[in-house]
């Protein structure tokens, strides 16, 4: 599509208030769409979004649901009362040590969740769905990984099945400054003086800026070829150290020799370095500055198994759900 032709579209956009959702909905109103519909469960992170947008962008039709994406009656009835045209999933559970510790709630929210906005999105006949996925997703060890990868695949699975929703996978590394990272946290830590715990000395990230969002999520609405996985074409690598001095050097003037760091161990569910795509992938350029495309490949999905994993999840069988999500992550 034409991004001309925001303007006239309803545009439903999950994890509004949260730092990917944010910059969603502050760069689409740009475009003065015909509607934005916001969803989150975070009734601070609303009001603030609600507060920015009403400075901003006081003329862009707003409506907006403090709602769990994982409540299957509000989704029927989220879709049956619009008629919305375009769809950005970017609710999740994000925080990589509280999912191995509630795989219940990650399997629910990241899975669960994920798979009633596709499915209803395609039951609708919904003309784009774009899904924002991770590079945790390669390859996972942690449950939050595993829980995007399953959903890559559930996506993957269903672009067989639909012709008339186009159903996309935006890839994404870790976005600098995002809330839950480790650079507000550093920051945080540096006001209070507090030594800077840093975990595993050779753990490196790739970084993309808030500002590289909107044109990434542009260009895959303006491509035709929206299936396979879009990545970032332009990000840097930076180990944790780097960000630390980096942080301690803009805030106190110092390097990082002269503040207090605390080295620990780097968890087993984590690695020490990310990748955005396996070796064995076809990675396309595109005509363009921003993105990188992975051709689509086979793919298959237990549905079963799937079933099976999202109902020991709703059950609170923990160790049941974290066996299930495993076999799925790994098939």
């Amino acid at each position: 599509m034409k991004i001309s032709e925001l303007k006239n579209q309803t545009i439903l956009i999950t994890g509004a208030a949260g730092s990917i959702g944010r910059e969603l909905v502050l760069g689409l109103a740009h475009y003065q769409p015909q509607q934005l519909i916001l969803v989150d469960i975070s009734e601070l992170g609303m009001h603030s979004l609600l507060q920015e947008m009403a400075i901003h962008f006081p003329k862009v039709k707003l409506t907006y649901y403090l709602e769990s994406i994982c409540d299957a009656t509000f989704i029927a009835a989220l879709f049956e009362r619009h008629l919305i045209d375009l769809v950005f999933h970017a609710a999740a559970y994000k925080h990589v040590s509280l999912m191995e510790a509630n795989v219940c709630a990650a399997v629910k929210t990241n899975i669960k969740g994920a798979k009633l906005l596709i499915d209803t999105s395609c039951k609708h006949n919904i003309a784009r769905f774009l899904f924002i996925s991770t590079d945790k997703a390669v390859e996972p060890i942690s449950v939050m990984g595993k829980t995007k990868k399953v959903v890559e695949e559930y996506l993957l699975f269903k672009q067989t099945e639909t012709t008339t929703t186009q159903l996309s996978i935006l890839r994404l590394c870790n976005v600098y400054d995002s809330s839950g990272s480790v650079v507000p946290v550093f920051k945080e830590r540096i006001k209070q003086n507090l030594p800077l715990e840093i975990k595993g000395n050779e753990v490196q990230r790739a970084y993309i800026h808030k500002d590289q969002l909107l044109p990434m999520v542009l260009a895959i609405l303006d491509t035709a070829h929206s299936g396979g996985v879009f990545i970032p074409k332009l990000f840097s690598v930076q180990t944790v150290a780097q960000i630390a001095n980096h942080l301690v050097q803009e805030l106190l003037g110092i390097s990082l020799s002269e503040y207090p760091i605390a080295y620990k161990a780097l968890p087993e569910y984590e690695k020490e370095k990310e990748l955005l795509h396996l070796e064995s992938d076809t990675v396309d350029s595109m005509d363009n500055d921003v993105l990188q495309r992975i051709a689509p490949s086979t793919t298959q999905i237990d549905i079963e198994m799937l079933t099976q994993c999202i109902e020991a999840a709703e059950a609170f069988k923990s160790a049941e759900a974290r066996v299930l999500l495993q076999k799925l992550a790994l098939a």
